[in-house]
């Protein structure tokens, strides 16, 4: 049985992105929690939307809903139980085939290493097995999920418009690692529509391209090898990660993109940055990295050239770490008045960033933003439209702030 998916949104994704103003930022993204229960009056005032009410109540909510109907055609839970108890019974008898091969065969040198080859044959093989017989389900399970995705990026593409911002869904599209799964045409049948999906609506790939070139989406681990090997991995490993909610546009004539990138934590939930790339306001010479203290410098290939830059006021010190391979550019690019602001935004919360060539590239660690829908369950509730449409205001005044505090021009 092959399962064939179509999907579009229906609607053109690049447009002109125009200004929009805003005022400065008033805090920091995981501070902003009480928003929850503000009326529509301080957030139409700060994204300088009048009318959000109506809006909402016209255009978003009526997609929601149906989106919420199509969902009871089947039962969601129940297809992710089955499928649940088909892949633990697959790794079950994996465990127990391997187990046999493992006592039943002698312990001579060529048998080690047939069972060396014989373990991935078979996990995978039970695997492939457990989604053959389940290749109806998940179907219909991605089907659905697909269904989460063009739902919120028609809502969060109607604010944008409003905005006068360009929302772009699949930023980069498609992971790498999803590719390559699908090009070894073992899951194509159920990883191919994902694919195609993400890729028909991404875009951004500068900005993608920056932040992966500011080494702040690669891992915090010591590879061995040669330099190119090194530059590979982290670049290959950078492309694996999921991006999505992109946002693009100026504000007061200063040009940004905005996306999340997720971070997967092993025995530990998902970790949600926000990137925000703009301009530098003039070309850089050098490389100039700033973090949070107990948080990972960004990955370069080229850390050991850097050099630690001492900053005033001392509490700048003592809650940041900055190093540059240019000492001068770096005092000047933190100046005294960038330093204050960079105090203001962090309130103490994981914050990094990186200035290079033409780029400021920062990154922020917190909550899950601008999800509106579930794209996992399709959930939505009033809150949540509440809370994406307070992310929204909240990053277009992080932009602002950062903008001024780093005078970025385009």
């Amino acid at each position: 049985m092959k399962i064939v998916i179509k999907v579009d949104l229906g609607y053109p994704l690049k447009r002109q992105a125009n200004d929009s103003c805003g005022s400065q930022a008033a805090g920091y993204f995981r501070e902003m929690g009480a928003m929850m229960g503000t009326d529509w009056t301080d957030l139409e005032a700060r994204l300088n939307f009048s009318g959000i009410g109506d809006f909402v109540d016209t255009e978003i909510r009526p997609k929601l809903v149906s989106l919420s109907e199509m969902a009871t055609t089947f039962d969601q839970e129940a297809i992710k139980k089955q499928l649940g108890r088909s892949f633990s019974i697959a790794f079950f008898g994996f465990g127990i085939a391997f187990f046999v091969i493992a006592v039943g065969l002698p312990d001579h040198w060529w048998m080690v290493v047939l069972k060396f080859i014989l373990f991935p044959i078979l996990f995978l093989g039970s695997l492939l097995l457990a989604a053959w017989l389940e290749r109806k389900r998940l179907g219909l399970l991605i089907l659905q999920t697909s269904q989460n995705f063009i739902t919120r990026s028609q809502v969060l593409d109607a604010v944008s418009q409003r905005l006068g911002l360009v929302y772009v869904p699949s930023p980069g599209g498609a992971p790498q690692s999803l590719k390559l799964l699908t090009k070894t045409g073992l899951f194509n049948s159920l990883t191919g529509p994902i694919v195609d999906l993400l890729d028909r609506h991404g875009g951004m790939d500068d900005a993608v391209e920056a932040a992966i070139d500011s080494g702040l989406l690669a891992p915090d681990t010591v590879v061995l090898g040669s330099e190119e090997q090194r530059a590979r991995y982290y670049r290959q490993t950078a492309l694996g990660h999921s991006f999505e909610d992109g946002f693009e546009g100026q504000r007061h004539g200063v040009g940004f993109s905005a996306f999340e990138w997720i971070e997967t934590v092993e025995d530990a939930d998902d970790k949600y940055h926000l990137i925000l790339v703009l301009n530098a306001p003039h070309r850089l010479t050098g490389t100039t990295q700033l973090r949070s203290r107990k948080t990972p410098w960004p990955k370069r290939l080229d850390d050991i050239d850097f050099q630690p830059v001492q900053l005033v006021p001392e509490s700048f010190n003592e809650k940041f770490r900055l190093r540059s391979t240019d000492q001068v550019e770096a005092r000047t690019i933190f100046n005294p008045a960038v330093v204050e602001r960079v105090l203001e935004l962090a309130h103490g919360e994981t914050f990094r960033a990186v200035a290079r060539e033409k780029h400021l590239v920062l990154d922020i660690v917190g909550d899950n933003r601008f999800n509106m829908v579930d794209l996992h369950t399709g959930v939505w509730t009033d809150d949540q439209i509440r809370r994406s449409l307070t992310d929204i205001a909240e990053m277009l005044e992080f932009v602002d702030a950062v903008s001024h505090a780093f005078m970025v021009s385009d």
